[in-house]
């Protein structure tokens, strides 16, 4: 990942976060006010966004340990808070050396994308978040039983937000790393920047960039406050 890819996905999130365009410079962490919590590291630069009362509490907390899902509910659970994440971000700079698998039947339908949502866990299918993709690419047999799906849809202009999910029975074949590889390719072609969301402490989940050639290079937390300050 070279310098340039970099400077866009700072920019991307920076512009996501309502941060200035230069906010997520290298070795500085942002903290601003706002209405939910989020919590980002990035490539060496950090941001923590929240309401008055958050950013007062967190003044000497690192953006770390703001990312570990206990410590969050410590701080912010008296606000009604409901965390997201925290997720991985790996990114992908350049198409890879293996070419997607070309044998896949695929869909680009979101409802054969939900169907795999609907195989998985509860927390599998909130982190992944399908329904509000907008590029489908679900692996299907000849008989249409789904067997997974990544999707993405763009992020801030620059970047393609892409998640993976693979029904249960079929995870540990190779199935999410060759609908990442397709829906990766298909983002690139687009001239995006492939952005992989994957849940952060799973050992599965962790496999899956290292397989399709993408680059961790930071995480993120969101928690929705229901209560005033």
């Amino acid at each position: 990942m070279d310098d340039h890819h970099l400077d866009i996905i700072r920019l991307a999130w920076a512009r996501e976060l309502g941060l200035g365009d230069s906010a997520l410079r290298p070795a500085h962490t942002a903290r601003v006010v706002g209405d939910d919590i989020h919590v980002l590291d990035l490539a060496g630069s950090g941001a923590i966004v929240g309401p008055q009362w958050f950013i007062e509490r967190t003044e000497d907390i690192s953006v770390d340990a703001l990312l570990q899902p206990a410590r969050l509910l410590e701080i912010a659970g008296d606000h009604g808070g409901r965390i997201t994440g925290p997720v991985d971000l790996a990114f992908l700079g350049d198409y890879t050396d293996a070419p997607p698998d070309e044998q896949l039947l695929i869909s680009h339908e979101v409802d054969d994308a939900l169907a795999v949502a609907a195989l998985c866990p509860p927390d599998d299918s909130t982190t992944a978040d399908l329904e509000n993709r907008t590029r489908w690419f679900t692996a299907v047999t000849d008989s249409t039983e789904v067997l997974g799906c990544a999707a993405y849809t763009e992020f801030q202009g620059f970047v393609a937000d892409l998640t993976t999910l693979t029904a249960p029975a079929h995870r540990r074949h190779g199935i999410g790393c060759a609908v990442t590889l397709l829906a990766a390719e298909d983002a690139l072609d687009s001239g995006l920047i492939p952005q992989l969301r994957t849940s952060r402490g799973s050992a599965i989940a962790a496999t899956l960039p290292r397989k399709a050639k993408f680059d961790v290079l930071g995480a993120y937390a969101r928690v929705h406050v229901h209560l005033p300050s």
